[in-house]
């Protein structure tokens, strides 16, 4: 019925005639010999993909519908691709999704993808959270995400705001290099805030906050097909034709997400490389820091550790909860009980405007300490 009452909308009266003279049409033979190759070849892909590739074979030819290709293969007992995973859990309260293109991006990074020769890649994946379009997918030649080093990755997110220009938000999980919750940023964050970016981080372990990118990820290694790439090379170019075809080209609202969604094409918030020092401004990132209050235990050495860096409170304070915030007009770190009273004050040089831009906020465990 509801395909009766949408060729009724698109035709009128004719559209409600039965069209039972359409059956049997003489060329679903080929069409169904050539889909079932394409399943073979490619056992991930879905009806409406292997229609998109039947349509790139035969320009301007009358195809099958992608229902038509499902039962197809159904009958052939060629398995359909798997379906996306659903997440589980108490569902938390959460931003409301975008309303408009580019007013957040949801990123995300997928590991251990097993590539034909036997290696392992990774990649970090930019979506648009209204439209569900897939923006930029940059493919690293390492196994684990927490390989890749934080200056390789910001020049990947250059790379997507050189192309897409500055979203309004980002939406992050809590794990490298974005931080965690309840805590301070890490330095690729801060910087990010810095070029007027609201920096939004799930809940923990509630992936469907970040549902659009998450159910990306499984779409995108379906229709890219690692398993199939020699190369992290040969893996980039496959994912970055299967991100253009699921915007351009993949069916969406009766239309595709390019038509549908014109404001796709830029967010009209430009950035280059070069402009970067202009558009960064340090007195946005200390006041985002100063509306957030972080709560630690001093050890029983009498210090707390704040960027991997060791602040002596003394040990009568051992064992205690210390509230830590940030006076932005120093910028000074305040440490106080949990009653209020001020404990000590010590000068933040690590939030230095030129060490967030260096990506050198913090230390590794075992370094010098800051006095």
């Amino acid at each position: 019925m509801r395909r009766l009452y949408r060729r009724f909308d698109c035709s009128g009266e004719e559209g409600a005639h039965d069209q039972y003279s359409n059956c049997g049409h003489p060329l679903d033979t080929h069409w169904k010999e050539r889909a079932a190759q394409i399943r073979q070849e490619h056992p991930r892909w879905g009806g409406e993909v292997i229609r998109l590739q039947l349509s790139h074979e035969s320009p301007g030819a009358p195809l099958p519908s992608a229902r038509s290709i499902q039962r197809w293969m159904k009958e052939l007992d060629l398995h359909a691709a798997p379906p996306g995973r659903r997440s589980r859990g108490p569902r938390p309260a959460r931003l409301p999704r975008a309303e408009s293109p580019h007013l957040a991006w949801q990123v995300d990074a997928a590991e251990e993808m097993k590539l034909k020769d036997g290696s392992k890649a990774c990649w970090l994946r930019f979506t648009d959270e209204c439209s569900g379009a897939f923006l930029m997918t940059q493919v690293f030649p390492h196994a684990r995400w927490t390989h890749v080093d934080c200056p390789t990755i910001r020049e990947s997110i250059r790379t997507a705001f050189s192309r897409w220009g500055l979203p309004e938000r980002m939406q992050v999980d809590n794990g490298y290099p974005w931080g965690s919750i309840g805590q301070f940023p890490p330095a690729l964050s801060l910087w990010l805030i810095g070029l007027g970016i609201d920096m939004h981080w799930s809940w923990p372990a509630c992936p469907q906050e970040n549902g659009v990118v998450e159910r990306s990820q499984g779409t995108g290694k379906r229709w890219a097909e690692p398993e199939q790439c020699c190369t992290a090379e040969e893996l980039q170019q496959h994912i970055d034709e299967m991100d253009r075809l699921q915007r351009e080209e993949y069916p969406h609202c009766r239309s595709t997400r390019w038509q549908v969604y014109p404001q796709l094409v830029h967010s009209g918030r430009r950035y280059t490389r070069r402009s970067e020092r202009r558009l960064w401004e340090h007195e946005r990132v200390l006041d985002s820091l100063a509306q957030r209050v972080a709560v630690h235990q001093v050890d029983r050495y009498g210090g707390v550790s704040l960027y991997h860096y060791s602040h002596q409170m003394g040990r009568q304070y051992a064992g205690q909860r210390v509230c830590i915030t940030l006076d932005p007009t120093g910028p000074t770190w305040i440490f106080s009980s949990s009653e209020g009273v001020q404990w000590r004050m010590i000068p933040a040089k690590e939030l230095a405007a030129d060490r967030i831009l260096n990506l050198n906020v913090g230390c590794r465990k075992g370094d010098k300490k800051l006095r």
